[in-house]
């Protein structure tokens, strides 16, 4: 490599460490900034890692690995030591990295590309420190932080070590506490540099200090002791954290989502006093609030309490403080497309992640900690002596129950409950099918009124077949019967032999079902069905947060169309959209997306909203005179009252002028307040990149807007001075030409072509 390529400039950034020693190298963070050919050449080499790392790094490994999620290396056992590398990118050995990948049987040609990449005698860094850069500092080991290719190649060198802790014997063989366990289950997770190992005593620490120091000794890499933590040394109530998630020794999680709780109140007090529209605030919620706790709400499931109070303390900011929202709480967190103001919602992540939890019990094996998961649920379900899931959907009763015996799969079952899985029918047995719950929407054809009248049929057989269902491994199996058996219409308990033959033909599975009008049918025991035959929304595995969130709070905050009181009858789902996609648009800032809002949900701040709430005097509109005791309305604000209409009239002559258009060429009825409240639609057209759609949208935000900012103005000036003072017209109307020419990019007395 040239000497340009082979050299960079290191950033020393401070770690977020109180009390750190500023003076000491070991308290900042070398962030190395390398020239564009560099980074090109990087990325490719990260592209051919990633098609291999899968197979090549076992499931214990999550830092920076494709299609592997951190909230999956969640608790594991009971006894968990954490282990920090110290500064281990800064330590590693490049003599290490080319042995490593050798072993690994990586090619000659990709090893001597790493070579060039690490190649002491080229490989140099400039310290940028006060702004100025160093001589030239040759690097003997290290990777470079902020260099794409660092991240793989650690995954890769660090492998050895935890290798090793399974072929020492550190780990804990799993075999000894849980038999019945797969043998693959984990003892030791990974997430880059920081390692969890699961010990099956105290006495394997001694163990795990010699092989730090072989470790040291073979690759220049060190065990920072001062972040090592052994589990048993928590107290009661606290946590023990690893990679920001938090484990509880005594399953006390109270003072934890305490202090979750807190940081947000925090940041929410912290910017409650700015003077932001509600959109503003819901857009820096999303950005610096809720962002800042998504890793902790990732990998298991909050109690309700928390979800509630911090749903709260969320809607209270966005609306300035409690007890002041305009609308109902659920229009906050409802996306934007659907009329909502777009505020993600906790219980939607919380809800998204008992999804998983939920497909991992019903015999996914997606996620790692699934065998874990449904050997939980097992556990806590055991003396119902009904194992599968898919018996929770037709009894509340048992929720309820289970709500009070676990948090978390009581949350997982009511999320379930609430966002139904899709049956693939075409996919299903007999036997799967007799264990689902017959009122599963999916098993019937779409918009059948009448499927539950088959649902009961269903659910009548399926309860015959449960006559014969019995516990083979406790002695209960029937003497003289196989698995599966011949229905006989003589025996009594078999009376209703014909039942399938009531099923209508609304169900899909109908063909599984047996023919009993013909001969006697074999009816087989219940199965769980495979994951396979089901999946939620419609979607592939695996199921990701992000993939859930959005179809999960459709279901959870679906549009209430009474509520938007500003579309006309008829109005089709897909206008409704795009009108919100147009409301929501980029030219429009948020305070003037905030007006028309308001407009669309009748509440804006009128007159008579005021003094419903006491802080008006009056209903009247003050610009029609108090004489004419007129009551201000929203309709009445925005359009019909005389000042509202012929500032309007301006509005669209200025838009006229610059569409270059004449006012007699338009049709009176492309300009109503039906047509303004929508947004001129048969102006605009529909084409969102041609410059006539942005003028339309332009004016209709900044009318909208400056519209309602005067006429709020001269009701705060009368309920103080008692004094009506409305601006004059001409002034309003130069004050939106400036705004509007101005945003719109045309500067009067020029050509278009000339700006």
């Amino acid at each position: 490599m040239t000497a340009s390529l082979a050299e960079g400039l290191v950033r020393l950034l401070p770690k977020n460490k109180p009390g750190a020693n500023l003076k000491s190298l070991g308290a900042y963070r070398p962030i190395t900034l390398r020239e564009t050919t560099y980074k090109v050449l990087s990325k490719v080499l990260v592209a051919r890692l990633n098609g291999v790392l899968g197979e090549l790094l076992p499931p214990a490994q999550h830092g920076f690995m494709p299609s592997r999620r951190s909230a999956d290396a969640g608790s594991h056992l009971t006894l968990l030591l954490g282990k920090t590398q110290q500064s281990a990118y800064d330590r590693v050995d490049h003599a290490w990295i080319f042995d490593v990948f050798e072993a690994f049987g990586f090619g000659e040609r990709f090893i001597s590309l790493l070579r060039a990449l690490y190649d002491p005698e080229t490989l140099g860094v400039r310290y940028l420190i006060n702004g100025f850069p160093t001589e030239l500092v040759r690097l003997l080991c290290g990777l470079g932080q902020g260099d794409p290719l660092s991240c793989p190649v650690w995954n890769i060198t660090f492998q050895p070590f935890l290798d090793a802790l399974v072929r020492r014997g550190i780990a804990l063989d799993l075999q000894k506490v849980w038999p019945g366990g797969p043998r693959a289950q984990l003892t030791h997770l990974a997430f880059a540099d920081d390692a969890v190992v699961v010990v099956e005593s105290p006495a394997a620490l001694s163990k795990l200090e010699t092989l730090s120091q072989t470790w040291y000794e073979a690759t220049n890499g060190k065990t920072n002791t001062d972040k090592t933590l052994a589990l048993p040394t928590v107290q009661e109530g606290e946590s023990f954290k690893w990679c920001g998630y938090a484990f509880f020794r005594h399953g006390d999680s109270k003072l934890f989502w305490t202090h979750v709780l807190d940081r947000i109140k925090a940041k929410t007090r912290a910017a409650g006093d700015r003077t932001l529209s509600p959109s503003g605030k819901v857009f820096y919620a999303n950005a610096h609030i809720i962002s800042t706790v998504l890793h902790v709400l990732s990998f298991d499931i909050p109690p309700q309490w928390f979800i509630k109070a911090a749903e709260t303390a969320l809607t209270d900011f966005v609306w300035g403080g409690a007890g002041r929202n305009t609308v109902a709480r659920d229009f906050v967190f409802q996306a934007r497309e659907d009329g909502g103001l777009g505020l993600i919602s906790i219980g939607d992540i919380v809800h998204s992640v008992a999804l998983r939890f939920w497909d991992a019990v019903a015999g996914s094996n997606e996620a790692i900690w699934a065998p874990l998961a449904r050997e939980s649920w097992r556990s806590l379900v055991a003396a119902t002596r009904d194992f599968s899931p898919w018996g929770f959907f037709s009894s509340t009763a048992r929720v309820e129950k289970l709500y009070r015996d676990s948090t978390r799969w009581g949350a997982v079952v009511a999320a379930a409950r609430v966002t139904v899985p899709t049956i693939k029918s075409e996919l299903l047995t007999l036997p799967e099918l007799l264990s689902l719950p017959p009122r599963l929407p999916s098993l019937y054809a779409e918009g059948a009124k009448h499927a539950y009248d088959d649902a009961d049929a269903v659910a009548k057989f399926a309860q015959i077949a449960d006559l014969y269902w019995r516990d083979e491994g406790k002695g209960w199996a029937l003497v003289g019967h196989r698995r599966g058996f011949w229905q006989h219409s003589k025996e009594p308990a078999l009376q209703h032999e014909h039942v399938w033959s009531r099923v209508g033909q609304l169900l899909k599975a109908k063909a599984l079902l047996p023919k009993t009008a013909l001969r006697p049918a074999r009816i087989p025991l219940k199965e769980a069905p495979r994951p396979r035959c089901f999946n939620f929304f419609g979607l592939t595995r695996p199921f990701t947060i992000r993939k859930l969130r959005r179809l999960v709070n459709v279901v959870r905050f679906p549009g209430r169309e009474d509520r938007v009181k500003r579309f006309r009858d008829g109005t089709s789902q897909s206008d409704r959209k795009r009108f919100w996609r147009w409301l929501h648009d980029r030219f429009a800032s948020a305070v003037e997306q905030d007006t028309h809002w308001r407009l669309m949900y009748d509440v804006t701040p009128t007159r008579k909203r005021q003094h419903t709430q006491g802080h008006a005097s009056s209903p009247t509109c003050l610009f029609c005179g108090n004489d004419a005791a007129v009551i201000e309305t929203v309709s009445h604000y925005f359009f019909e009252c005389a000042y509202s209409t012929s500032f309007w009239g301006g509005v669209l002559r200025i838009l006229f002028d610059k569409l270059g258009i004449e006012d007699t060429d338009v049709d009176p009825s492309t300009f109503t307040p039906e047509q303004l409240t929508m947004g001129l639609p048969l102006l605009r057209g529909r084409g969102r990149t041609t410059s006539r759609w942005m003028w339309v949208r332009l004016a209709c935000a900044i009318g909208f807007q400056r519209l309602h900012l005067l006429r709020w103005r001269v009701h705060q000036r009368f309920e103080l001075d008692k004094v009506v003072a409305p601006p004059s017209l001409p002034s309003a109307l130069r004050a939106f030409e400036r705004d509007f020419l101005s945003r719109a990019g045309f500067v009067p007395g020029a050509r278009d072509w000339e700006v």
